[in-house]
């Protein structure tokens, strides 16, 4: 002890209790004493200073010493109180000790009693401030969450906090003095033994997990620390982990039954895979999945034990239950007690329920005949795999949705492909008889009609071509690879008459396209400049962030027209059939591409192709 010590001397005598102090203080110099004349006065002292020990005589006016000691006892209930008086008895000794006194003296002549004294005060504050500790530690053990015991060196308990208690189901009394083989199973006891006590041999202590039993013979898994002290004592700390190993293993069994859902060809497949992880991992015993069909919830699947199919059948949307509850709010609903909520149950049977909705596709209800049967973690695990089942129903939506589509592409191209051919049957073959009968004509007779009649029988044999390259280039494209669309340009271009006009390729980009179908968009796009910007035009072709474009120097495309240039038919020239941009448009669109003109920096006419920035690449 090297803190100061103060001393409340309570004397009616103001003398004797100073020349007491004196001495006290003489004696050790870690003492300080203060005085009071009686117990009120001293009780006075006590509610406003901190004091260490009292030292009081017994015959006092007013409260004697006794009296005096009943008073601090009942809000010091652990200060030391030492009765130093004259006038004592075995009767008084007898009362003090019974009233909670620390010692009793009897006031002597001389100094020595002030020594006894001193060293009586210094051993009983040394004596108090350690069990002080001693109890702010075991304080401090019994508000810790996990088990804590303290051992002897032959294994027995001597103490045990009531977390310890709390995880093997046994009363404090039961378990100290006993060994600590009680709480392990018969054929757990030799791991115990052979490995935990190793360890703590061979280390000073371990730490692992083990295999515990409590009082009513069931087994868990624990978190285990085994400590030796100086003293040959063991120091243990025990935490339940079983939920934490049982959530891990549900986990490990979820992340199985999502690779199976993600795997599922069918929405039954999804259901059962569903109804099976409920029942095999989470344990559900009585489970239901509904489907919204024409804003109803219809039953798809269940466990419950039923004898008829279905039991709800199907329910209404406006009507007001958990499960239309928990699908219209879209929010995981836990009930602990049908019997006290708003709503009765479906089955007055059943106690708890826990509903989650299936996004819009439906609702996952398990019930139980027990109360409070779903706990957080049982809501957590639920939420997560129901959220698998969610995705697994989408994406079969999603491939139901598509393969719908691709099949009314096919129809769609089927009917162009059967267009295309009887085009190209029932129109060329009249056509060339009559371009055979006018050559048959011309040799006959000379007329000024018949040059009039060839360069229609041309234009019409130009409408066809376009018209067949209209539905075949409309076709869905379904195979790609990466082009260049600068390299496509300069082969167009050599195919082309160009005359005086100059090909300027800027930049390049690939894009993901059909070969074929990529070279007649830009055949036509270079083919149109030619056409319409004269002999000198100079074309320009680059790649953009998203694409490609085609522009030249030209005299443009005038802005009342730039809506209508992509219409079948749509030609400001006497030559054109005015097929031209349409088939451009018709083949960006088998892509999934966009095309739009404007004004290109000479004042030309441009054509931008969007591909989208993840299909292209400059």
């Amino acid at each position: 002890m090297t803190e100061r010590v103060r001393v409340l001397h309570v004397d009616d005598e103001p003398g004797f209790a100073e020349l007491a102090g004196e001495f006290l203080e003489r004696e050790d110099d870690r003492i300080e004493v203060v005085t009071a004349t009686d117990a009120e006065a001293g009780l006075a002292v006590l509610e406003s200073e901190p004091v260490d020990c009292v030292v009081s005589d017994y015959d006092m006016p007013g409260r004697n010493g006794i009296e005096f000691l009943e008073a601090v006892r009942e809000s010091h209930p652990e200060l030391p109180f030492v009765l130093f008086t004259g006038k004592g008895s075995e009767a008084v000794a007898s009362d003090a000790f019974s009233a909670g006194a620390t010692d009793y003296l009897q006031k002597e002549g001389g100094t020595d009693q002030y020594t006894v004294l001193a060293n009586r005060v210094s051993n009983y504050v040394e004596t108090a401030s350690a069990e002080a500790q001693r109890k702010r530690q075991l304080n401090a053990i019994e508000a810790a969450r996990e088990g804590i015991a303290i051992l002897d060196a032959d294994g027995e308990f001597i103490y045990v906090n009531e977390a310890y208690t709390d995880i093997y189901g046994y009363d404090r009394g039961e378990l100290l003095g006993e060994h600590w083989a009680l709480l392990y199973p018969d054929d757990e006891v030799s791991y115990a033994s052979d490995v935990i006590l190793s360890g703590v041999d061979e280390q000073g202590s371990w730490h692992g997990e083990s295999v515990g039993e409590r009082a009513d013979g069931s087994t868990f898994v624990e978190d285990h620390t085994v400590a030796a002290t100086d003293e040959g004592e063991f120091v243990c700390t025990v935490r339940d982990v079983s939920a934490r190993k049982q959530r891990e293993r549900a986990l490990a069994a979820l992340h199985d039954a999502a690779t199976d859902l993600e795997g599922a060809e069918s929405e039954s497949e999804v259901y059962d895979v569903l109804l099976a992880a409920a029942e095999d991992i989470l344990e559900f015993d009585l489970v239901a999945v509904d489907v919204v069909e024409d804003g109803v919830l219809v039953q798809q699947a269940w466990t419950l034990d039923l004898d008829t199919e279905g039991y709800w059948q199907e329910t209404a949307l406006d009507e007001d239950t958990f499960v239309t509850r928990a699908y219209n709010r879209q929010k995981t609903i836990t009930v602990d007690d049908l019997r006290t909520a708003e709503i009765a149950p479906a089955d007055p049977e059943y106690r708890s329920a826990l509903t989650v909705p299936i996004g819009d596709r439906g609702t996952f209800q398990a019930v139980s005949r027990d109360v409070g049967a779903f706990d957080d973690a049982d809501r957590e695990l639920t939420e997560l795999l129901v959220g698998h089942a969610r995705e697994a129903l989408e994406r079969l939506a999603r491939a139901r949705e598509l393969r719908s589509r691709t099949e009314a592409l096919e129809r769609q191209n089927d009917r162009l492909e059967e267009f295309a051919a009887i085009v190209s049957h029932d129109l060329r073959a009249p056509l060339n008889v009559a371009g055979g009968r006018l050559e048959l004509a011309a040799e006959e007779c000379d007329s000024e009609h018949i040059p009039a009649v060839r360069d229609a029988l041309d234009r019409m044999d130009s409408l066809i071509s376009d018209t067949l390259a209209l539905a075949r280039q409309g076709q869905l494209v379904t195979e790609t690879e990466p082009v260049s669309v600068a390299a496509v340009a300069r082969e167009c271009w050599g195919r082309l008459t160009t005359d005086g006009a100059t090909l300027d390729v800027v930049s390049d980009a690939t894009v993901a396209a059909a070969e074929n179908r990529l070279q007649q968009i830009l055949e036509n796009l270079l083919r149109n400049a030619l056409v319409h910007g004269g002999r000198d035009v100079t074309v320009r072709v680059g790649g953009t962030a998203d694409g490609f474009f085609v522009e030249d120097d030209g005299p443009g495309i005038p802005d009342g027209n730039r809506e209508a240039v992509f219409d079948r038919g749509f030609t400001t020239s006497d030559e054109g059939t005015g097929y031209g941009l349409a088939i451009v448009e018709e083949i960006a669109d088998a892509h999934g591409w966009s095309v739009s003109v404007g004004t290109s920096d000479a004042g030309g006419a441009r054509v931008d192709v969007t591909v989208g920035s993840d299909e292209s690449e400059t």
